[in-house]
């Protein structure tokens, strides 16, 4: 079992790398990445939406939430860059296990391999009517998430690695050492 919630916030200078600090002083950062995490936030599960926005955009630069829990595999990830929300993503966290809640922005480079794998659409279509099959077929060409919808589902903790690795996101090393 896993569960992480923290806040990652770049910090390509060393002024914004003092202000990351002065706000959070548990922050920490790691050779090889641009990126502090913090994992001892005030914020528990429920990201605050309004207040990473304004800190990306006081600091102008990119304000990362990821949170899971790998029992149900519950998945959200938020992304902000100088203050404008560029991805959303809530999976099974707050409403109905195992469900899409969210999918906003601009799809990312490493959703492709973390959810639209061959391996999950051969799965789903398994035993499948063939409307069902064609659903699951468009659902991967278009690489769609949409609220609601059941398909395709993820293993949280993957999802997270595959954020982490391809940020490079502190506390993730081990991970994304090799690439």
């Amino acid at each position: 079992m896993g569960t992480l919630v923290a806040i990652y916030i770049r910090a390509d200078d060393p002024a914004t790398a003092d202000a990351i600090r002065a706000e959070y002083p548990s922050a920490y950062s790691e050779p090889g990445t641009p990126f502090y995490a913090v994992d001892d936030h005030p914020y528990g599960w429920r990201p605050p939406g309004e207040a990473l926005r304004a800190l990306s955009a006081r600091l102008g630069t990119e304000v990362l939430w990821l949170a899971y829990q790998s029992v149900v595999d519950a998945f959200e990830y938020h992304r902000w860059d100088r203050g404008a929300r560029l991805r959303s993503l809530v999976f099974g966290c707050h409403a109905e296990e195992r469900t899409w809640e969210r999918s906003e922005g601009e799809p990312e480079p490493w959703e492709r391999d973390a959810m639209f794998g061959a391996e999950g659409l051969a799965s789903w279509s398994e035993g499948a009517t063939d409307e069902e099959r064609r659903e699951y077929e468009r659902i991967w060409s278009e690489e769609s998430l949409e609220p609601g919808q059941t398909v395709p589902s993820l293993d949280a903790r993957e999802a997270a690695r595959a954020v982490a690795i391809h940020h490079r996101l502190p506390g993730w090393r081990d991970d994304w050492a090799g690439d």
